[in-house]
C-alpha cells in the first residue's frame, strides 16, 4: 500500500482524544492567522495550536503519519486562505480599495457642503396680532 494510503488509514484508527486535539489545533491555527481577535489572543492561539499539534503527533501510533496529517491540514488551510484572498481581490472587496472609496466619498461630501450657501437666521418676532408679549417677572397668577 502507498504511503498516502497508510496516512488515510491512520485517520480511521484515531480515537476521540486525537480527533479533539486535531480540532483544537485547526481552530487555534485559524484564530492565530486572522484578524478576528487581539494580538494577545493570537499569541495564545499560536501556542495552543503548536501544543495541540505536538500532542496530537505524539499520541499517535505512527508519529510520521500524524505529522503528515498536520502538514496536510496546514497546507489545506493555507490554500483556502489564498483562494479566499484571490477571490476577494478579484471581486474588489479589498481593504485598500474600500478605504480609497470612503475617502473619495468624504471629499465629495465636503465639496458639496462648500458649494451650498449658508442660510442666515432671521429672528422671529413674538407677536400675537397687535399685542406683543412683554417680559413678566412676577408670579404667574398675578394680573
Amino acid at each position: 500500500m502507498s504511503v498516502l494510503g497508510d496516512v488515510f488509514n491512520s485517520l480511521q484508527a484515531m480515537n476521540q482524544w486525537q480527533l479533539l486535539l486535531a480540532f483544537v489545533a485547526c481552530t487555534a491555527y485559524v484564530l492565530a492567522q486572522g484578524d478576528l481577535v487581539s494580538p494577545k489572543v493570537r499569541r495564545m492561539a499560536w501556542s495552543t495550536a503548536l501544543l495541540s499539534t505536538a500532542v496530537f503527533v505524539l499520541e499517535s501510533a505512527e508519529w510520521m503519519y500524524s505529522a503528515m496529517l498536520a502538514a496536510f491540514a496546514i497546507a489545506g488551510l493555507g490554500l483556502f486562505v489564498a483562494s479566499a484572498w484571490i477571490l476577494s481581490r478579484a471581486l474588489g472587496f479589498s481593504k485598500p480599495r474600500a478605504t480609497a472609496e470612503a475617502a473619495a466619498f468624504a471629499e465629495s461630501v465636503e465639496a458639496a457642503e462648500a458649494e451650498v450657501p449658508v442660510l442666515q437666521s432671521v429672528p422671529v418676532q413674538a407677536s400675537l396680532g397687535a399685542r406683543t408679549l412683554s417680559q413678566h417677572s412676577g408670579p404667574a397668577h398675578s394680573t
